[in-house]
């Protein structure tokens, strides 16, 4: 078992439904218990926790992009608000005239 118990949980849940897949089960039951599996998930706090994680790396993205901003308006290659990937573009193409 891993040291993480939401680790343990999320495989405990992937194993659950990979099985369901290969189970020869009609529709209805399908859905009978994906619906229990997701109910058990939040319960668990899987989709909390997965939220939480993709919260962190928007947030590290964002800076990111905002770094880059900072570092390639002040070079004068476009009107400031233009946006970041044709700012990149710009520098791309100053780069290789070069």
């Amino acid at each position: 078992m891993p040291d993480d118990p939401l680790q343990h949980q999320f495989e405990q849940a992937i194993t659950e439904l990979r099985g369901l897949c290969d189970e020869d089960v009609d529709l209805a039951e399908r859905k009978h218990r994906l619906g229990v599996r997701k109910e058990l998930n939040k319960l668990h706090g899987l989709y909390t926790a997965w939220q939480r994680e993709m919260d962190a790396a928007d947030d590290t993205e964002s800076e990111t992009l905002t770094e880059i901003r900072q570092h390639l308006e002040p070079l004068g290659l476009a009107d400031y608000g233009t946006p970041l990937p044709e700012l990149a573009r710009l520098a791309a193409l100053k780069i290789t005239e070069k």
